[in-house]
């Protein structure tokens, strides 16, 4: 099969496309032909070999998130068949034309969402749908800041927060261009962090009194400005870093007025809140199928495009999901 991978830590122009041997499902694992392969930001740090939960082994083949089709089954596995259609998390291997998968990470797919769409509900949808519902447990009339809402993540928190009930959604992002998406997505405010004066917008839009729910997975100064525009018993979501900036977290200026900081990661919901996953899925499904929500689909690449998107992304280029398609302009 064919495969993208990389040796050593560094840039985009690591990765490889190369021919590997098709991987054997062990004991509770299944073997999915690809049939689509999301592409995220977690992807590009792990690359750098910057923190990662998970350590990375080379050559490794990145990705970790896919949709396909279960073709082998392996000792143990006794809730799934082959010809199921499936999503699943991985702590890597997704960027090749089959893929192992665990089963404790499958996810049925829905017979109403196409697996291209649904690729970019997995890691996309899901973090957005958790982060509000769960997490920061958005309300009906409260106002939300949504930071990074030029992306996967979050171009689908701006439609979510809106059929939530949202009162105020703010979306902000780095470019003008992606201001101008946002704004498309519903946003009722979308803003550049490049403006130095785009904290003062949110506290005006506001009436001085700051949002309610910050979501926030940039990180660095943008993180502080966020955490500066919460309102009193505000709730700030953390579920990435994309600036790599570090930051300094003084609690004491939180307790006047109650302030929350909460962190969100995903595999965890996977692993330890299947039944919360699987109807947020199912719900989703619903939103994209009755065409509530569209699902932005940045790009359709092939495996020897891997490097590309990572470009994309990293230099905040892309708008919406970026998919690679394992089977493009090649037949089995």
């Amino acid at each position: 099969m064919r495969a993208v991978r990389y040796h050593r830590h560094g840039g985009p122009e690591v990765f490889v496309c190369e021919e590997v041997p098709k991987p054997v499902p062990g004991v509770g694992e299944v073997l999915i032909k690809v049939e689509a392969a999301g592409v995220n930001y977690a992807d590009t740090v792990r690359r750098h070999g910057d923190f990662y939960p998970v350590p990375t082994t080379f050559p490794a083949i990145p990705g970790r998130e896919v949709g396909g089709e279960i073709v082998a089954v392996g000792p143990g596995v006794t809730a799934w068949n082959e010809g199921d259609r499936v999503f699943s998390t991985m702590d890597d291997g997704g960027y090749a034309q089959f893929a192992v998968a665990k089963e404790k990470k499958l996810i049925k797919a829905p017979d109403n969402l196409d697996l291209k769409l649904g690729v970019a509900l997995i890691v996309q949808g899901l973090t957005a749908m958790m982060v509000q519902k769960d997490a920061a447990r958005l309300a009906k009339g409260e106002r939300i800041l949504i930071q990074g809402a030029g992306g996967g993540v979050g171009s689908l928190s701006v439609q979510l927060a809106k059929l939530l009930g949202a009162s105020l959604v703010i979306g902000v992002d780095a470019s003008e261009e992606k201001r101008a998406f946002i704004a498309q997505q519903g946003a009722d405010i979308a803003l550049n962090y490049n403006d130095e004066n785009w904290t003062e917008e949110v506290m005006a839009a506001t009436d001085g009194k700051g949002v309610d729910v910050v979501q926030e997975m940039t990180g660095g100064k943008v993180f502080s400005d966020s955490l500066d525009c919460l309102a009193e018993f505000g709730r700030l979501v953390v579920y990435g870093f994309a600036s790599r900036e570090p930051v300094q977290i003084n609690p004491e200026p939180l307790l006047p007025k109650n302030k929350m900081i909460r962190a969100f990661y995903l595999e965890r919901y996977i692993d330890t809140r299947r039944p919360l996953v699987e109807a947020a899925l199912a719900e989703l499904a619903d939103y994209v199928s009755s065409k509530q929500i569209t699902v932005n689909i940045g790009g359709l690449f092939s495996l020897e495009e891997a490097g590309e998107t990572h470009r994309l992304l990293e230099e905040q280029k892309s708008k919406g999901k970026l998919v690679i398609l394992p089977w493009a302009d090649e037949t089995e």
